[in-house]
């Protein structure tokens, strides 16, 4: 462990004297992390409570069959009335946020109300649930007044009154939030902390042609990795604590308007902890591809499933989210370390998901530092 200690040193020092490594792996989180943290949810949260407090735009294909429904939904504020010349193409481009077809099959029956939405827009969604309550409350004035007349009530007529209370507390929402956005952040500076360093450790070597005079030293094979995955690790890892905590500050400094959200002092601990195994995990492939490329340019080409891999994991966190409840998705490359940080800040994984999951991970890594040094004892390799 001396020689790897030793190796270790000599290598984070030259790794810090490049600017690009303290740009990529220190810099930027600092910048970037309070931007997307504080901004976009306060952005997001801006627009969604303006389409939701704004009247639906709507056009009315059939509106002698709504004279009555059209000025009380429009005086409630939940439509607008549009006119436009095509419904449905102003719908496509989104100057409607929904049409209103009415048409009555026969004099004096119901009116049939046909509402086209766009399901790929958010202003839409919510102008048909907004056209959904403007019927429901229409149609049910129009029932206890009929009711009413006969002097019966309508409260009698419902049996079960319903209530919905969610389970989520009341930072619920903001957890949601930052689900999405923190372990992509920190999925994408584990990979670029210690990416040059991983290129110039391995790859970078061999085209300097300070290999071989590298392997003829006394460490072992394995202790020359070990002191290169340190350095690589050392730097991801750097880069995701300034990622977390740079999160936490800004969270103390959130708007107001935006979503509360606060994380206990055991789920930053393991948020952090976990992401250091994965972190680990990430290291020691990029190092691995780098040994085993016979150039820089070879070796970041290597690198392009690695990142496919790990951020279409946290990708695949937020379109199958269901997924997480699933046991052996834990023993995954890459795809447990995204659910299980995603879970974390959910709350929603148990002991068996961690241990499964680090567990993986760190045999994974120690497997992946095993065959580095095999590839280093390879003399094709390093004849290069």
């Amino acid at each position: 462990m001396r020689a790897a200690w030793a190796v270790f040193r000599k290598e984070l020092l030259e790794a810090v004297r490049d600017r690009r490594t303290l740009l990529l792996g220190l810099l930027l989180p600092v910048i970037v992390m309070p931007a997307v943290t504080l901004g976009l949810p306060y952005l997001a949260l801006r627009e969604e409570a303006r389409l939701r407090n704004a009247p639906a735009r709507v056009a009315v294909v059939g509106a002698s069959e709504l004279r009555e429904f059209i000025p009380a939904a429009t005086a409630r504020g939940w439509i607008e009335v549009v006119a436009v010349r095509d419904p449905r193409a102003a719908l496509q481009r989104g100057t409607v946020h929904a049409v209103l077809e009415a048409s009555r099959e026969e004099s004096g029956g119901p009116v049939r109300l046909r509402v086209l939405y766009d399901e790929g827009s958010i202003a839409s969604l919510l102008a048909r649930q907004k056209v959904d309550q403007a019927v429901a409350g229409y149609s049910l004035a129009q029932v206890e007044a009929q009711l009413s007349r006969r002097g019966i009530s309508a409260e009698r007529l419902l049996p079960i009154q319903v209530e919905h209370t969610s389970i989520r507390p009341a930072d619920g929402a903001g957890r949601a939030q930052l689900a999405i956005v923190l372990p992509f952040f920190m999925t994408v500076w584990m990979l670029l902390g210690g990416q040059y360093a991983a290129l110039d450790l391995g790859a970078g070597e061999r085209e300097r042609g300070t290999l071989p005079g590298l392997l003829l030293t006394p460490p072992d094979r394995l202790a020359l990795v070990l002191g290169k995955f340190a350095t690589v690790f050392t730097l991801a890892t750097t880069s995701v604590v300034l990622v977390v905590g740079t999160v936490l500050l800004s969270l103390r400094l959130a708007p107001l308007s935006a979503a509360p959200t606060s994380l206990s002092g055991g789920a930053v601990v393991s948020l952090v902890g976990v992401g250091l195994v994965f972190a680990a995990f990430l290291s020691a492939l990029q190092l691995l591809l780098s040994l085993a490329a016979r150039s820089v340019r070879e070796a970041q080409q290597l690198f392009t499933p690695v990142y496919l891999l790990a951020v279409g994991s946290v990708l695949l966190t937020q379109i199958l989210p269901e997924w997480g409840q699933r046991l052996w998705l834990y023993a995954l490359p890459a795809v447990n370390g995204a659910f299980l940080l995603r879970g974390l800040l959910l709350d929603a994984v148990g002991l068996p998901e961690i241990v499964l999951a680090v567990g993986g991970l760190l045999l994974l890594t120690a497997g992946t530092l095993a065959l580095g040094a095999w590839v280093y004892g390879r003399e094709r390799l390093v004849a290069g």
